[in-house]
């Protein structure tokens, strides 16, 4: 079945302000991230978010539906890539200003890599969920699984 996609939220890709949620991924030009939702992540995709909780404990915190996003788009240098993304995501209910952006670990390591490269980013409003089972398994590195559903832990 595989309905229901889950998010790793690992904090080096992953923003939220405000209850709106905020995702993206740089790439080099021959890879092919998988699983990824490529075909789903547009306005209306809902997916899971997993953190985690305590020392090798995870668990989903959280259900995201996008508002807007940018498909997978070339860009020829680290600055395009906030550009490209500034212009399609930011405005004034939500944004990242260049330093926090170039702040975080993933865009400095992703700076650091030859160009061209892709980007794909997205935002979403974010709604707390749970309590949830928390054995939601493992994730691959490109922080997207599939699972058949997300089942409610039923307390007291």
């Amino acid at each position: 079945m595989n309905d229901v996609w889950i998010r790793l939220n690992s904090g080096r890709a992953q923003f939220a302000q405000c209850g709106i949620g905020f995702g993206w991924a740089i790439w080099q030009p021959r890879y092919v991230p998988a699983p990824w939702p490529h075909d789903e992540l547009k306005p209306d995709f809902a997916y899971y978010v997993c953190e985690d909780t305590d020392p090798g404990r995870r668990a989903i915190t959280a259900r995201v539906t996008v508002e807007a996003a940018l498909p997978r788009t070339e860009v020829a240098s680290a600055a395009d890539a906030y550009r490209i993304v500034a212009d399609h995501l930011f405005d004034d209910e939500f944004t990242i200003d260049q330093v926090t952006w170039w702040a975080n670990d993933y865009n400095q390591i992703k700076a650091k890599a030859p160009w061209p490269q892709f980007v794909t980013a997205w935002r979403g409003l974010v709604e707390p969920v749970g309590p949830y089972v928390p054995d939601v398994g493992r994730f691959p590195s490109t922080c997207w699984r599939r699972a058949d559903e997300i089942p409610l832990l039923r307390v007291g």
